[in-house]
């Protein structure tokens, strides 16, 4: 979960976006690696990826209609906001729709990167993102319609998996076992869908080791804060930097 990438001086840390709101605890080895850390790097800042939720002259979430079963259509409407910036359903991007949905179900506070930002600009640490928000809508547009229709059917089938899965993750995360998260993410039925973990996980760990194999010559002590499914699994950003890596924790 934590790991030092050898012969340089970056680690990569496995972090929880989101954090269930039954248990905010948070490891001892995550206070570690920011104290360790002269800069941080983090996955993209979420606030700028708002602008590109909306379909304008992109196919929007009413596509999924027909791909939808008729019951799931219905229930999915009726779950979403009627007013703010993610309203109405129809408006946004199918991958808008798949990503917001499972949080709409869930019970949750605010996970690592949240805090470790406010701490960051308090101590003025400095820090960086890995892509930009157009970056990960255009690695999210590639998810097959299909394939968000077929996630969506299954999320309003069973309403109660995104904070079940939540929760399991959160446990495993505070135990630092790499391996039962991926067991857990093999468990979901969102990533056995084609396409889905390929746009979320694999596409952007590729473009993740290209953008760090500039920083492997730096002398600062730099911290990479990544969603803790991203370092495991086929094609996890570890195995995509081709580097041997040292857990720390």
């Amino acid at each position: 979960m934590y790991f030092q990438l050898t012969g340089t001086q970056v680690r990569l840390l496995g972090s929880m976006h989101l954090f269930p709101a039954t248990s905010r605890r948070t490891p001892p080895w995550v206070a570690e690696a920011y104290d360790w850390a002269d800069a941080l790097v983090f996955e993209s800042d979420p606030a700028t990826i708002l602008p590109f939720l909306k379909a304008d002259a992109h196919p929007d979430a009413a596509q999924l209609r027909p791909l939808m079963r008729d019951e799931a259509w219905t229930q999915l409407r009726a779950l979403w906001p009627t007013d703010g910036l993610l309203a109405p359903l129809e408006t946004l991007r199918p991958w808008a729709a798949l990503i917001v949905a499972p949080t709409l179900l869930q019970q949750v506070v605010e996970g690592v990167e949240p805090r470790m930002l406010r701490s960051a600009l308090a101590q003025a640490k400095p820090y960086r993102y890995l892509e930009s928000a157009r970056d990960v809508a255009v690695a999210l547009e590639s998810i097959p319609l299909e394939a968000i229709a077929a996630a969506l059917d299954i999320l309003m089938a069973d309403r109660g998996e995104p904070q079940r899965t939540l929760e399991r993750m959160h446990a495993a995360w505070l135990e630092g076992d790499l391996h039962a998260i991926q067991q857990i993410a093999v468990e979901a039925p969102m990533f056995n869908l084609a396409g889905i973990r390929q746009a979320i996980l694999d596409v952007r760990n590729r473009a993740w080791a290209a953008r760090l194999s500039e920083l492997l010559e730096v002398r600062e002590r730099t911290l990479v804060v990544v969603g803790a499914l991203h370092l495991c699994g086929p094609g996890n950003l570890p195995d995509c930097l081709a580097r041997p890596v040292q857990a720390v924790f």
